[in-house]
């Protein structure tokens, strides 16, 4: 996995977390989640991809319960 280093100001911060938390996950999980989406909405995600990231977020969240 590539690690990468993303710049928040504080509002966008803030605003993070709040919908992590509201969707029940950890801010990085909602940052790779949020990513996922754009990329998968601008037609760049490979659909091999795409299933292999969801089942992983499924069992990250399923592991947290």
């Amino acid at each position: 996995m590539t690690k990468l280093q993303v710049t928040l100001d504080m509002t966008e911060a803030e605003l993070l977390a709040k919908l992590a938390a509201a969707e029940l996950r950890d801010p990085r999980d909602q940052i790779r989640f949020v990513l996922r989406q754009e990329l998968e909405r601008r037609g760049l995600l490979p659909a091999t991809v795409k299933s292999e990231q969801t089942t992983e977020v499924s069992d990250h969240a399923a592991a947290r319960q």
